[in-house]
This record gives structure tokens, C-alpha cells and sequence, in this order.
């Protein structure tokens, strides 16, 4: 599998993430953590060697849940 296709695998279960977050009631941080957590594990499989040394799974699949949040506002 090439560079796209792992980037476009970590970009969708982002969006999953973002979909189940963005349905949460009012923010509460517990939930949104047992959420991250729920997501870490599959995000972890798809990381490239860069994103590995750079920082933790969990950043970086908040980092993808930010970028996607951007987006959806047009920023």
C-alpha cells in the first residue's frame, strides 16, 4: 500500500472520531477521552515511521480530529 491510502485510512477513522464527538451533548472531558481511547488503537496501527518518533498516537488522531473540524468550518 502506498503513502495515500494509509493517509486516507487515518483521515476516515478521524472522521469517525469527529462524528462520535461532535454528537456528545456538551463537552465533557472524561468523554471525550474514553472516545480518543476508543479510536487510539486503530489510528496506531496506520502511523507512519515520522508520525511514530514525532509524538503519541493520541496526538496525532487529535491533530487529524482538529484539521478535520478546520475544514468543515472552511478555515
Amino acid at each position: 500500500m502506498n503513502d495515500q491510502v494509509y493517509e486516507n485510512g487515518r483521515r476516515a477513522i478521524a472522521k469517525e472520531c469527529l462524528n462520535e464527538l461532535t454528537q456528545l451533548s456538551k463537552y465533557d472531558d472524561k468523554a471525550v477521552t474514553a472516545i480518543l481511547d476508543k479510536y487510539t488503537p486503530k489510528f496506531k496501527l496506520i502511523m507512519n515511521e515520522h508520525q511514530r518518533r514525532k509524538s503519541t498516537p493520541k496526538v496525532w488522531l487529535s491533530q487529524y480530529v482538529r484539521n478535520l473540524q478546520n475544514e468543515r468550518m472552511g478555515k
